[in-house]
């Protein structure tokens, strides 16, 4: 038939043009992004208001970009003191890989997308600066289950009594 294509293009013209706007006005209006949505890291505090951080360096460890930083002083009494954690903004591709590898939950992809900065060196910021590390709590060794035991290998296991551990290997010569 003649005239189907332009057919066609008129009504997906006709459907669009009584849709709607799909834009929003920026500055005043703002879309409201689903909660999967990842931004710039943000540390996790308790409920006291200390932050969540223990210094394990598990997120700088899992980092691909390395933009994480933390210098960390430990104590005499074995507690762990966050002198800064800085996080490099401008180079962060946002993967989420620093949040997962944290086994404490103590940082999180933050939701604020409005990250453009007027200078280069406001995109690099402090997380975290002069705090204590949160304690490892660990619990006691008596109240741990034990761990299953492994099955040996059959080069652990003992060889049958009355068995010859060499003439009961079998050779494989090629061709076999």
């Amino acid at each position: 038939m003649w005239g189907k294509g332009i057919l066609n293009g008129m009504r997906i013209t006709m459907r669009n043009m009584l849709r709607g706007p799909i834009t929003v006005k920026y500055p005043y209006e703002k879309v409201e992004l689903p909660e999967r949505a990842r931004w710039a890291v943000t540390p996790t505090y308790d409920e006291q208001g200390r932050p969540k951080c223990t210094a394990c360096m598990a997120c700088i460890r899992a980092c691909p970009d390395h933009i994480l930083d933390l210098e960390v002083t430990t104590r005499e009494d074995k507690s762990k003191h966050i002198e800064r954690y800085s996080y490099e903004l401008g180079a962060c591709m946002m993967c989420g890989l620093c949040v997962e590898a944290c086994p404490f939950d103590a940082i999180e992809m933050g939701h604020d997308y409005e990250l453009a900065k007027t200078s280069a060196d406001a995109l690099t910021c402090d997380l975290l600066a002069d705090v204590d590390a949160a304690p490892i709590k660990r619990a006691a060794s008596a109240e741990r289950p034990a761990r299953p035991a492994r099955d040996a290998t059959p080069a652990e296991r003992p060889a049958p009594a009355g068995a010859d551990p060499v003439s009961d290997t079998k050779e494989v010569t090629p061709g076999d």
